[in-house]
């Protein structure tokens, strides 16, 4: 009734701006319950504010004995690394033990790989400080299992021995690396790189995907310094590729979040595709604060309708090498059948 008062009372191009109007301000409205309702689920259930649930804690765990694996598997091991991050693996593991058991493979894992860095110690003479190797001792009174890891030692040749093989070879054979070697990797072979990554899908074939290849060393060194997770190796890579979504190409709430996923999956296709070109590689996360993506932005040049999705560091192995074991959980952890 109201609508068709205004509708005889008010000019058609007054009519129609209010019109546009409220329903922009109505899209305004759902998106801003869309997002209020992702954080509180966020808020609710990720480790933000406290590890009070096993899943919590064994999060934190496997991300803390990852880093621990990387350290293992770097060119050149600093001894005595990661001093405080091993404290804290080790007394998360007895406090997940002492509250939820042990059975979590993943925890099994990580005690693995705190005593793997304890022998990589012993075995390099090197003497532990006191609240390091206390933290280790009383993880060892608490465990009934004490199988010490081992991360994989590879070759160039191992590794790239499948990279053209059945894709269940080939997809298992692919890892990330972090060592690499001086050798230079031509334009070119990143250019069929890209071209073949670009067969990912995406919704409605939107491509929303943006690569950026560094290929000057002072620029990828700025840009990895603020990056901030490739500590160790980050001085030796030959190439960066740093992967952006253009958000300008999807719309209304139920897209908000569809730049990440296609991103992410071309993400993937890209690491299968440089596997496929015999090219090391690691992905690099982009979980950015507000800060640190207002400078990526600046150093890597990229447009404002556009959001980060992952770097991507590149390089040619040597001739040996270590790879990080980075344990899987078994099909019945992960999937459903319904």
């Amino acid at each position: 009734m109201l609508k068709e008062l205004l509708q005889n009372i008010l000019p058609t191009v007054v009519f129609d701006f209010l019109k546009r109007k409220k329903l922009q301000f109505s899209l305004l409205w759902h998106l801003m319950q869309a997002y209020r309702y992702d954080m509180n689920r966020y808020i609710r259930f990720s480790d933000t504010f406290g590890s009070n649930t096993a899943q919590k804690l064994i999060g934190k765990i496997i991300k803390e004995y990852h880093v621990v694996e990387k350290g293992l598997t770097m060119p050149d091991t600093k001894l005595g690394f990661g001093r405080e991050l091993l404290f804290n693996l080790a007394t998360n593991c007895r406090q997940y033990i002492e509250k939820y058991g042990e059975t979590d493979e993943q925890l099994e894992h990580a005690v693995g790989v705190v005593l793997e860095y304890e022998q990589f110690h012993q075995n390099c003479m090197f003497q532990l400080e006191a609240v390091v190797a206390n933290s280790i001792h009383d993880l060892k009174q608490v465990v009934a299992k004490t199988t010490v890891c081992r991360q994989k030692d590879a070759s160039i040749e191992d590794y790239f021995r499948y990279s053209e093989s059945p894709f269940f070879q080939f997809a298992k054979s692919r890892s990330s690396i972090r060592n690499y070697s001086t050798e230079n990797i031509p334009t070119e072979k990143l250019i069929e790189v890209l071209d073949l990554a670009r067969t990912a899908p995406s919704a409605c074939n939107r491509q929303c995907w943006r690569t950026y290849v560094f290929e000057n060393k002072d620029q990828i060194n700025s840009i990895l310094i603020i990056q901030g997770g490739n500590r160790g190796f980050g001085h030796l890579v030959n190439k960066l590729i740093v992967i952006t979504a253009e958000v300008g190409v999807f719309a209304n709430v139920g897209e908000r979040n569809e730049s990440f996923i296609d991103g992410g999956i071309y993400a993937m296709n890209v690491l299968y595709a440089l596997h496929y070109y015999k090219i090391g590689a690691c992905m690099l996360n982009c979980s950015n604060t507000i800060e640190k993506d207002l400078t990526l932005r600046k150093l890597c040049d990229i447009r404002e309708s556009e959001v980060f999705i992952a770097m991507i560091s590149c390089g040619i192995p040597p001739e040996n090498f270590r790879i990080a074991l980075s344990k899987r959980y078994d099909l019945g952890k992960t999937n459903t059948l319904r």
